[in-house]
């Protein structure tokens, strides 16, 4: 069984074309209040997702939240970012994200909303908990 970072390092390898790489690329970072943001150039599933803001969170200490961006009709990026617990939930959700934009992918048909990501994330914390 592969890891989350296997996994990540796979699909990165998938991207690089001389220019993704130069570009936004993938990161993940800290932010500072503190928590974990994930940002990644997704712009190859462009066709299938739409722009969203993040949903807000109740408190500061148990959160997790995403944005789509979409600059110029060219660029697709999305940011998942969370508290300081919620790096595997991170990692974990963007994968699920990509598997199911590369599913619309291949049938050629449909957008990924911006209900449908929260109910991965969600469906994500959850898997994680049963395993813990």
């Amino acid at each position: 069984m592969s890891s989350i970072i296997d996994w990540l390092q796979d699909w990165t390898k998938t991207q690089i074309d001389g220019d993704w790489e130069h570009e936004q690329g993938i990161s993940i970072g800290m932010l500072d209040n503190p928590g974990w943001i994930l940002r990644a150039d997704i712009s190859n599933y462009g066709d299938f997702l739409k722009a969203s803001e993040p949903l807000g969170r109740d408190n500061d200490e148990d959160w997790i939240d995403f944005e789509i961006k979409i600059i110029a009709k060219t660029y697709v990026y999305i940011e998942i970012f969370g508290d300081i617990n919620k790096l595997n939930q991170i990692l974990h959700s963007f994968k699920a994200i990509i598997e199911e934009l590369e599913e619309i992918e291949k049938r050629g048909i449909g957008i990924l909303s911006s209900q449908r990501i929260k109910e991965i994330i969600d469906s994500v914390s959850k898997s994680l908990e049963n395993k813990s």
